[in-house]
């Protein structure tokens, strides 16, 4: 499948961040972010599944999960899952108690 040139998500980069030079790792995080966002998309549902657990479960054990990049990035990572839950209508299993309440 086909990256989208400039895709909805992530959001777009906080002012202080765009004044400086992104380094290298942090545009392999925007990387990420964006193609599991583009594989929520696709028709492929091993793709899709992937992408669910990246966003909704992934834990923070590495500099590339989910919750690391947006921690580096400074965005609000409960914020992004629900503009990802009413942009899909995302009813997954994967959410589950507190984090379903803090995403819906």
């Amino acid at each position: 499948m086909g990256r989208s040139s400039i895709p909805p998500f992530p959001p777009a980069l906080d002012a202080h961040l765009s004044l400086r030079k992104l380094s290298a790792i942090e545009h392999l995080m925007i990387a990420v972010v964006s193609a599991a966002y583009d594989d929520l998309r696709s028709t492929d549902m091993r793709q899709r599944d992937t992408a669910m657990r990246y966003f909704f479960s992934d834990p923070e054990t590495h500099v590339l999960s989910f919750p690391s990049v947006c921690r580096h990035m400074d965005w609000s990572m409960s914020a992004l899952r629900r503009r990802l839950v009413g942009s899909f209508g995302i009813d997954s299993p994967v959410l589950g108690g507190a984090e379903a309440a803090e995403v819906l």
